[in-house]
């Protein structure tokens, strides 16, 4: 992948591409994640109910005695 890249990337008025796969897929795996925690804070601010699921009973809830 870095040979062909660097091949593309040496051609004047082409958009470079980066030739690390590593940092680009967690790049990419990290805006993911990010998008997904997006969606749930709006759909929690959204709605009420949304606000009582499992995940934020365990995490906001109540101290076990």
């Amino acid at each position: 992948w870095k040979s062909l890249s660097d091949l593309y990337n040496a051609f004047p008025f082409v958009q470079k591409v980066n030739p690390d796969l590593e940092s680009y897929v967690t790049k990419k795996t990290v805006d993911g994640l990010f998008k997904l925690i997006a969606e749930e804070e709006r759909k929690i601010r959204e709605n009420p109910i949304a606000r009582i699921s499992e995940l934020l009973k365990k995490v906001f809830g109540a101290k076990k005695n």
